[in-house]
């Protein structure tokens, strides 16, 4: 037996409140498109490098 179904059977409120916060976390990944102008303006400076498709901070 999963310890979710032990949990909602004891303790409906805990439960309900775990849920809310998994579903919280799952639209932390929403990214911001960058266009092409504001790729080459972040690379002029020292600090900033392509890996693999992505920018990165040195």
């Amino acid at each position: 037996m999963k310890v979710e179904k032990i949990e909602k059977f004891h303790k409906m409120n805990t439960h309900k409140q775990l849920k809310q916060q998994n579903s919280k976390k799952k639209n932390r990944g929403d990214k911001e498109h960058l266009s092409f102008y504001d790729i080459i303006e972040l690379m002029k400076h020292d600090s900033y490098y392509r890996h693999r498709g992505a920018i990165r901070q040195k």
